[in-house]
């Protein structure tokens, strides 16, 4: 009873110690909220400028909540599903009242003081002529609607981008319900509409929390759409090799930007002051997060990693995690003091706060999160706001004094280094030992120093001796300096290789000749002999040399090079070529 009273005692001090080391204070939960929203559906702004920021809510059941602190503040029913909400700053304005967007479809609505304001509708895309051809036959008749199928689907297979009307009519098999579809549907295709996929805000020219700013969309049709302050006009557009689905902006609009783009390809695109540049960042699987940390970029894919570059494509670190990535944000404090951090939550309820590739603390939850929104909700900065699978709402905030800088790990050396080292006794022999070496110190040092003096003076004559055989790397025998390099081209069968002589002398070197030899089994030399007529001081003579790989599994070998004289069984150099393993030979050959 004792033991299993002290274990209860133990785990409790640490869940306490726990506790009391996690930097978040739960400061509200409302289970049954019955809202559930991913990250892009919720915003956090100061809708009256009165200091007290609401908390900006929107679901697939197109509904649109106000929470003003606890309490819901205004609820109204949407035109359409959302795909995101955010607040800008539409003008220089005493009191600043930001303005709320909410892009649904190929619209945004405007809503100002809570109440509709205006509507923004993406300009339709251009149907392809050869579609419109087709449809044009169908409707006077000229074709049926399996003619109109067939040519439907041939212009697809050529690469034509069909509209969503014609997709939908390949999807149909029964010829009947073609032409019941065909009929329906003819006289719709003026004009094909996208859909917003993704949402941010960029600063016009101040970087303040309530200068102008301007609403950057990203749509299905491979666009990205920068508005004017008004929102009523496009100020810049920019077409990207694919769908996005992640935007984080950085700069000013009127100085200096950059949009950071994670596209349905895999791929990280950059927009710098309207132009795409060069450097892509390709990812190993899609991307399901993405966040802007000061000069580095964080991906969460969907492989259970966050990938770090550097804004200009240099991979900087990975940060491996237990299960699937659910949404990723950043914390940023700017009022109390300066700090950021990085927060992730899992598919297994845990919510991770990162500095860098640090763990800093871990919380944990009892549902899935759907949505994480960071920011200032009420009066209070440094706010998390969790929306879960179960449309449960959770607000947590962050404690004045949390230490982001190190990690929750306890400092100092690790807890092994208090453990004393097993060391042996001293035995009587170690103690003779010792003392011996103390007696005769100097002795064993003469020693030592006449062995090494031997070795260096074998090591000399071998020395000699190699470079008299002519196997060094340059040879002086006859009074000249000949320096031979030998290089391998090609994959086989059929190799070059190319030798560079060069006479490092003073005097000329005349009717040296060059010879090849290998394994006759495995190669063929055409001609292994050269001759070169001189070698004049300080050129570079080159000599290709052709070998055929003749070894039907395409072995491997070396080939020796030999650059002889004429007054002396010795060479005056030689060179050995590690040939690579070759490619195996066409029988048409040989």
């Amino acid at each position: 009873m004792a033991a299993t009273a002290s274990i209860n005692a133990a785990s409790g001090a640490e869940e306490a110690e726990a506790i009391r080391k996690s930097p978040w204070l739960d400061a509200w939960h409302d289970p049954v909220a019955g809202m559930s929203c991913f990250s892009s559906f919720m915003c956090l702004a100061d809708l009256h400028a009165e200091g007290d920021h609401r908390l900006i809510m929107c679901d697939l059941k197109k509904r649109m909540r106000i929470y003003k602190g606890t309490t819901i503040q205004w609820e109204q029913k949407l035109l359409d599903l959302p795909c995101a909400v955010q607040c800008f700053y539409h003008e220089v304005a005493s009191p600043p009242i930001p303005t709320l967007a909410v892009a649904s479809g190929h619209q945004v609505f405007i809503y100002r003081y809570m109440r509709p304001y205006l509507k923004f509708t993406l300009p339709p895309i251009e149907v392809d002529p050869a579609e419109v051809d087709v449809w044009n036959e169908f409707k006077k008749d000229s074709i049926d609607a399996r003619t109109a199928f067939d040519k439907l689907n041939m212009a697809r297979e050529n690469g034509t981008v069909l509209s969503n009307i014609s997709i939908d009519f390949l999807a149909m098999e029964d010829p009947e319900q073609q032409a019941e579809y065909g009929r329906k549907v003819m006289d719709n295709l003026q004009q094909q509409q996208t859909s917003i996929t993704c949402m941010e805000v960029l600063k016009q020219n101040m970087d303040e929390p309530t200068a102008v700013s301007m609403l950057v969309l990203g749509t299905e049709n491979r666009m990205v759409y920068i508005l004017d302050s008004s929102a009523l006009n496009i100020a810049t557009k920019v077409e990207l090799d694919a769908v996005p689905t992640f935007i984080s902006v950085l700069g000013l609009y009127d100085v200096e930007y950059r949009i950071t783009v994670a596209c349905r390809d895999g791929n990280i695109y950059t927009i710098k002051n309207g132009q795409v540049l060069s450097s892509v960042i390709e990812l190993e699987t899609q991307p399901v997060g993405l966040v802007r940390y000061d000069k580095n970029i964080y991906v969460g894919c969907m492989d259970n990693v966050i990938h770090c570059f550097h804004f200009k494509g240099k991979k900087n670190h990975s940060i491996y995690l237990p299960c699937p990535i659910s949404c990723m944000n950043l914390l940023q404090i700017t009022k109390a003091r300066a700090a950021k951090a990085l927060v992730v939550a899992l598919n297994n309820g845990e919510v991770r706060l990162y500095n860098g590739k640090h763990l800093i603390t871990t919380t944990k939850t009892n549902d899935v999160v759907t949505g994480l929104k960071l920011g200032t909700f009420g009066r209070e900065e440094g706010s998390m706001v969790l929306s879960f699978k179960s449309g449960a709402l959770m607000v947590k905030i962050l404690q004045r004094n949390a230490n982001l800088e190190v990690s929750s790990a306890a400092p100092g050396p690790p807890p092994e280094q208090d453990i004393p080292l097993d060391v042996p006794k001293k035995t009587k022999l170690y103690v003779e030992q010792t003392s011996r070496e103390r007696e005769q110190a100097i002795d064993m040092h003469r020693t030592f120093q006449r062995d090494l003096c031997k070795l260096r003076l074998s090591t000399a004559r071998a020395y000699v001796n190699l470079l008299g055989a002519g196997h060094g790397p340059m040879s002086s025998a006859g009074g000249a300096q000949v320096r031979l390099n030998a290089q391998v081209v090609g994959m086989g069968p059929q190799f070059k290789v190319v030798v560079r002589v060069q006479n490092a002398g003073v005097h000329a070197i005349y009717d040296v000749p060059l010879m090849c030899t290998t394994n006759p089994n495995l190669y063929r030399v055409p001609k292994p002999c050269f001759y070169l007529p001189i070698l004049v001081p300080q050129q570079v003579y080159i000599v290709e040399i052709p070998v055929t790989c003749i070894n039907e599994i395409g072995g491997t070998d070396c080939v020796r090079m030999f650059l002889c004289s004429q007054s002396s069984n010795v060479p005056i150099i030689s060179a050995i070529v590690n040939m690579p393993i070759s490619e195996p030979p066409l029988a048409d050959n040989f």
